[in-house]
């Protein structure tokens, strides 16, 4: 596996692996409405792949083709982290994790936030997130249950995310 950065060229697959994501794990803690409209978010596919452009968003790919992607909006907050279903809960999502929190701190970040889902809260409690605030967010007439979560970087943890962003770009440069 690899995770590189996004290119625009990545939007349908992207939308495959948001889709694929929703449908298979949403069902675990959603009402079937609340999973087919969040399922619809990637339709506007050209707004999807502006949404994807800004901010620092990677993906990992595989000999499969690409498996999960993330993204940090702004240097200081994780708008998506989604895992193709197959590809849950195999460390994905916690790598591509690793990377947008490395790139966050090498860009001086010292507070990371999160609006998580029922299904995606736990995941960024071990990663040292806690809650702030319980929302409940409108779309397209369904309401949803969000969690307001919070991190604080620390110097030490900045340092060491630093230090592995830059040894990342090193191999990733001997790669090419």
């Amino acid at each position: 596996m690899i995770i590189r950065p996004f290119h625009p060229a990545d939007t349908e697959a992207l939308t495959l692996v948001y889709r694929g994501a929703v449908e298979s794990i949403g069902p675990s803690a959603y009402t079937m409405e609340q999973v087919r409209v969040w399922a619809l978010y990637p339709d506007a596919l050209e707004e999807f792949r502006t949404r994807l452009c800004r901010g620092h968003t990677l993906v990992a790919q595989n000999d499969s083709g690409i498996v999960a992607f993330g993204q940090l909006d702004g240097l200081d907050h994780v708008a998506l982290l989604y895992c193709a279903g197959d590809a849950s809960r195999q460390g994905i999502g916690s790598a591509l994790y690793a990377q947008l929190e490395a790139h966050a701190a090498a860009n001086g970040t010292t507070t990371l936030t999160t609006d998580a889902s029922r299904i995606s809260r736990p995941f960024f409690e071990q990663h040292g997130f806690v809650m702030i605030a319980v929302e409940n967010a409108l779309r397209l007439g369904v309401r949803f249950e969000r969690f307001q979560m919070k991190k604080i970087i620390d110097k030490k943890t900045a340092s060491f995310w630093l230090a592995f962003e830059r040894s990342w770009n090193a191999h990733d440069a001997n790669l090419v």
